[in-house]
């Protein structure tokens, strides 16, 4: 077969596989999302619509829980649910946390009496493949890695420092400029002295 032959059936096919894919694009049976398209739809909600509960009352048992407390305090999700943001007072300081995983600490740059206030009990397949960022200190910063599928909003962080005792000897919070919550890894300056732990604060959504 000669090779002007080849190519008009070549030009033939694809022109076939085009016009049906307009065709089903028209009948509404192929999503016009790139992402979908290609099989790598995030499946990470952006908002979530459920009514808040009460911190102590998770499905399935656990709830809420101050786990250490100095010059800052670190919190405890101890249920088999996430827990969507979670008012917390810490004497006179005002903090929501975004997310808790299951088994998940954070931190809140504050001490005195803690309460928490209603919070939304989600099951972990509800957030389609969602995991924390985390944080670690390195030389001249703070190296954030996340493995979700895409980027979350940022709320800063929470940095504790530790005494010679090990207890927490004071706290403070990085602005959400200076966090990242994008997919990967991603190393952004701080100053922090030896010891000092990070605890960003990702949202699922800008609101």
């Amino acid at each position: 077969m000669s090779t002007p032959m080849l190519k008009k059936i070549g030009v033939g096919v694809v022109a076939v596989a085009v016009f049906g894919l307009l065709a089903l694009l028209g009948r509404g049976k192929v999503p016009l999302d790139t992402n979908e398209l290609l099989g790598t739809a995030c499946a990470i909600p952006s908002r979530i619509t459920a009514l808040p509960g009460a911190p102590d009352a998770a499905p399935g048992g656990g709830d809420l829980r101050v786990v250490e407390q100095g010059a800052g305090t670190v919190v405890e999700n101890t249920s088999a649910q996430f827990a969507y943001r979670i008012p917390v007072a810490a004497g006179s300081t005002r903090a929501e946390v975004p997310l808790l995983a299951p088994g998940q600490r954070t931190a809140v740059a504050g001490a005195g009496p803690v309460t928490f206030g209603p919070v939304v009990w989600l099951a972990p397949e509800s957030l389609g493949g969602y995991t924390p960022v985390t944080a670690t200190p390195v030389p001249g910063g703070v190296r954030y890695t996340s493995a979700n599928c895409r980027a979350l909003t940022s709320r800063g962080a929470v940095v504790l420092h530790r005494g010679e005792t090990g207890g927490i000897s004071r706290s403070e919070e990085l602005p959400a400029a200076s966090v990242s919550c994008a997919p990967g890894e991603k190393e952004l300056p701080a100053v922090l002295p030896p010891g000092s732990e990070v605890y960003p604060y990702c949202a699922l959504g800008a609101d």
